[in-house]
């Protein structure tokens, strides 16, 4: 904000309504609201730990779907939304990787996972998150 040089301590009417949507990021449309998905794991922003109540929701998931055919996609977020960091992507896939390892040890065949690990999220719904929904066939 080049021009707008204030002495320390000199607030002024004038320099407190300076409009800073002139250097925010453009407006961009809101974001959708999440899509339905079979199971909605929840974790800790920055970590990958599975708590116990989200082993115990993967578990049930997995004792149900074992008995139905198709295969699983499962989908880490991790970060801000629209968020694109390395370090996000990493968690995002150690929380896909951990949620995969819990389906194939309650005795879903790996060949019927699928795994994308993310970001940020691209709607409104929780930025800490794996989502596990059906991929077909």
């Amino acid at each position: 904000m080049a021009g707008l040089c204030l002495a320390p301590g000199a607030m002024t009417a004038q320099a407190a309504s300076v409009d800073m949507t002139a250097v925010s990021e453009p407006h961009e449309k809101p974001l959708p609201p999440p899509a339905p998905v079979l199971a909605r794991i929840p974790f800790t922003e920055g970590d990958a730990t599975v708590s116990r109540n989200a082993e115990t929701q993967i578990v049930a998931f997995a004792h149900d779907f074992r008995k139905k055919s198709g295969r699983l996609m499962i989908v880490a977020h991790a970060g801000p939304p629209r968020g694109q960091g390395l370090d996000a992507r990493r968690i995002s896939l150690k929380r896909a990787r951990k949620v995969r390892g819990i389906l194939i040890r309650e005795g879903i065949v790996k060949e019927r996972i699928l795994v994308r690990a993310l970001a940020g999220v691209e709607d409104n719904g929780p930025t800490e998150r794996v989502d596990i929904n059906y991929a077909g066939r």
